[in-house]
């Protein structure tokens, strides 16, 4: 007997000692949820997702976790906010937008009262664009008949930015024929590369223009040679070379003169 009993000790000493090295963790990003029957509440949940209990009674537990997608406030009003941070190096393309999701059955308006406010003046916007790293914050009201706030709700955000240069994409086409309508060829994002070296041919090889700091604005191709005489229709090439051993780009662009 007593060799049982100093068996079943040493499991247990063992059993206590690895659940203290166990570290909960989220294992899934998976999840779903819902209204729960007619109560008017929503329920959203993540496979995986750590949770405590916050209220319980004997018949039900509700639990609070990390992932917490809606705002709502006291009666109703309820927001989902997207947002999206700068997608590489001073490309100033951070978005912050706002699904409305309910609202009091009395409310006959919504105000959006953006922080700073010059990202919507007008307090109507749902979303924002092309922001700048920095925080925003939107304060939305649900206003009644008389223009009285019955509801609100408040999201803070920072938008951050990118440390990753942002990639060059080169158009095919070129149309200089005066419209307004890509009259000149636009490398997007070469501004990022400013030692920039670009270089047109056509199609026996020769250089027929060429330049340094290809910025899209006052340093730009617009279908014309070195010299520039007009050039007939037609699939000219070039070479891109970015600084820093940030490659060269080698393609093909076709001319559509008048």
């Amino acid at each position: 007997m007593k060799y049982y009993l100093i068996i079943i000790f040493v499991l247990g000493i063992v059993a206590k000692q690895f659940s203290q090295t166990v570290t909960p963790s989220v294992i899934n990003s998976a999840g779903g949820g819902g209204p729960v029957g007619s109560t008017g509440v929503e329920v959203y949940y993540n496979i995986g997702e750590p949770i405590i209990s916050t209220v319980s009674n004997a018949n039900s537990i509700i639990t609070q976790g990390f992932l917490q997608p809606d705002i709502v406030g006291v009666f109703s009003l309820s927001v989902t906010p997207l947002f999206q941070n700068e997608s590489c190096l001073n490309k100033q393309d951070g978005f912050i937008s706002l699904i409305l999701n309910s609202a009091p059955s009395n409310a006959t308006q919504i105000l959006y009262v953006w922080t700073p406010a010059s990202v919507c003046p007008a307090q109507n916007c749902t979303s924002v664009d092309s922001l700048i790293p920095g925080t925003y914050s939107v304060t939305v009201l649900a206003l009644n008949s008389s223009s009285v706030a019955i509801d609100s709700l408040t999201f803070n955000y920072n938008i951050t930015a990118s440390t990753e240069p942002c990639q060059i994409t080169v158009y095919n086409g070129l149309t200089p024929d005066g419209d307004g309508l890509n009259d000149f060829w636009i490398i997007e994002n070469i501004e990022n590369f400013s030692n920039n070296t670009v270089t047109i041919f056509n199609r026996w090889g020769n250089r027929i223009w060429n330049t340094t700091n290809y910025n899209n604005t006052d340093n730009v191709w617009n279908g014309k040679t070195q010299a520039g005489t007009d050039l007939p229709s037609g699939t000219y090439f070039y070479v891109i070379e970015l600084e820093n051993g940030n490659g060269i780009k080698k393609g093909w662009v076709e001319l559509t003169g008048k």
